[in-house]
């Protein structure tokens, strides 16, 4: 049985200052706008037996639907500093596992999702206190039950099209854990974004649904949940980087009008970086982020683009003043990390030709910007913040890894490198399109797709316990499917995939996104799989006492809160 502990002992300790190198960006132009209620729908279930559009005319909406300007940007690659853009090997990859478990990691969930027919699927899920929700492109959701039983299905158009508003693509599932409620987005076919909460825990119930313009078709929204705010990241036309924040108390209360602020981040003309998103921090977990801190976003920086002098990742922090724009700023803190190169392209071509696929053209890696979606975890005595994106683990050969990485922040000082690898086994598979999270019990679960000349697209995990050596992934990597064909889409594979923590055993991982299928396109898959910790294994929660003040002695008295999280029972410890 796993207990809470708390234990009191006496400390000498130091207190040390980490210098700062959080700066507030200059020249952000924030606006402010409103998200505005359209109505509150009928319970789905209700509008699902209502439902009387025959076949024929479903098909006819589909053919008569307008495409949606996706990926404005895609594909300038034009290397600025040629001399930064291969520095190397890899200095951190990882080419193999050397997990010492004796028992095989084996997924607790492993079915086929929604599909949509034909490629893009986007695929997004979250995991909620009784049900998985699961979205595909242009758009179907589905409600499934936690052993993997689809319970109900039903279009976009059922939620929206009962306010007015018609689906476009580009959904977004998320499940406010704090809450236990459902937020279902997308766009429409217009300058707009759509976001709908479920009034209670039942996705099958009743919604509110709003929507909010932006001034350019919002190409590729990705959505996160914070304290204070639902954020969202937006590729659109022109300009700079673009993140919203919409005020999270409004919207959970049903108001008519909910806030939001819309900062655009100047940015360097001239580069390779057409397609310029940033990625917001999606909050895991029961133990809210200290108050007033975050919400964050992370962009990618390569050095030889011409923007940094150093590859790295940028991390603004939003400090927002829900009363005044005026007083609200975006900061940032640039972390250097290892050299990469997120353009690990062996077979570029036509449209988003990549990574290599067995029989056919390049398979779109989702290269130079980071996944959907980085994963933020407050453990109490630190927190921690975990990311991936694709990258070339050779010396310029064009061999595509994971490269992931975990910030932590530790007693009030600023954001700092924990832990960084780039997963890139030397089987001939390369590895791109994940999702990477946090357990509370400070394991990381990692999930991906891969493919190869000899292998067709298929999906696998990994991951590691908190006590594991830094950078390496320790679980042996397990095959979820393999793929069964070659995908004839002109490079067009998955535009995303989603991971996520389940509320009620928060070490369990649930993980949706595409393969290839036997006749030449794809299907989605949900699946979950658990990483529990160490054997033995006592984490620390928390500071009790004393208190951040200036006179502290070397010789205070301390009271600290720490959590059993291994395996085994635990009477005595040490610290």
């Amino acid at each position: 049985m796993k207990k809470l502990l708390s234990l009191l002992f006496v400390l000498s300790f130091a207190i040390a200052i980490q210098a700062q190198n959080k700066k507030i960006v200059e020249g952000v132009k924030v606006q402010h706008t409103f998200a505005e209620k359209l109505g509150t729908t009928p319970a789905i279930r209700d509008l699902i037996k209502k439902e009387s559009i025959s076949p024929e005319k479903k098909d006819l909406w589909k053919k008569n639907k307008a495409v949606p300007p996706n990926f404005k940007g895609r594909g300038q690659n034009s290397t600025i500093i040629p001399e930064l853009e291969h520095q190397g090997p890899d200095p951190v990859r990882q080419t193999g596992f050397n997990s010492t478990r004796t028992m095989p990691n084996e997924p607790l969930v492993n079915v086929d999702g929604l599909t949509r027919g034909s490629p893009p699927n986007d695929p997004t899920g979250d995991i909620g206190k009784d049900y998985y929700l699961q979205a595909v492109n242009a758009t179907q959701i589905g409600v499934f039950d936690k052993s993997g039983n689809l319970i109900e299905q039903f279009s976009g158009n059922t939620l929206w099209s009962s306010i007015g508003f018609s689906s476009a693509g580009d959904p977004i599932i998320m499940y406010d854990q704090e809450i236990n409620r459902w937020i279902i987005t997308e766009f429409p076919p217009s300058n707009n974004l759509l976001i709908a909460i479920s009034l209670t825990s039942d996705p099958l119930g009743s919604y509110d649904a709003y929507n909010f313009g932006t001034p350019s078709f919002p190409d590729y929204p990705k959505w996160g949940i914070w304290s204070d705010s639902y954020t969202v990241t937006t590729n659109e036309f022109g300009g700079g980087l673009k993140v919203y924040a919409m005020n999270r108390e409004q919207l959970i209360n049903g108001a008519d009008n909910v806030d939001i602020q819309r900062f655009e981040i100047p940015r360097q003309t001239g580069t390779e970086q057409g397609f310029l998103v940033a990625t917001p921090v999606d909050w895991s977990g029961t133990t809210r982020p200290p108050v007033g801190e975050g919400p964050y976003y992370l962009k990618l920086e390569d050095s030889s683009w011409g923007t940094v002098a150093e590859d790295a990742i940028h991390v603004y922090e939003l400090d927002i003043d829900w009363a005044d724009i005026n007083n609200s700023n975006l900061n940032l803190t640039e972390i250097v990390t290892a050299p990469f190169d997120p353009f690990p392209c062996a077979v570029p071509g036509v449209g988003f030709s990549c990574v290599p696929q067995q029989g056919g053209a390049g398979l779109d890696a989702n290269q130079e910007y980071i996944m959907n979606n980085p994963q933020y975890r407050n453990f109490g005595s630190y927190e921690s913040m975990v990311l991936n994106f694709v990258s070339d683990a050779t010396d310029g050969e064009n061999y595509a890894g994971i490269r992931w990485m975990e910030f932590r922040k530790i007693c009030g000082s600023e954001w700092s490198l924990y832990q960084e690898g780039t997963l890139a086994p030397d089987d001939g598979k390369e590895r791109f399109l994940g999702g990477i999270a946090l357990g509370e019990n400070g394991s990381i679960g990692l999930a991906y797709n891969f493919a190869g000349v000899n292998s067709y697209a298929g999906i696998a995990y990994t991951g590691r316990t908190a006590g594991d050596p830094l950078g390496e992934m320790t679980i042996e990597e397990v095959i979820v499917v393999e793929g069964g064909g070659t995908i004839n889409s002109n490079g067009r594979f998955a535009d995303y995939s989603h991971i996520s923590v389940d509320p009620e055993k928060e070490n369990t991982f649930w993980f949706t996104t595409s393969y290839a299928n036997t006749v030449g396109g794809t299907k989605t898959r949900i699946l979950s799989f658990e990483i529990e910790g160490d054997t033995s294994d006592i984490a620390l929660l928390s500071l009790e006492s004393p208190s951040d003040r200036a006179n502290l002695t070397d010789g205070e008295e301390i009271s600290i809160l720490v959590k059993n999280v291994g395996i085994d029972s635990v009477q005595k410890f040490k610290v």
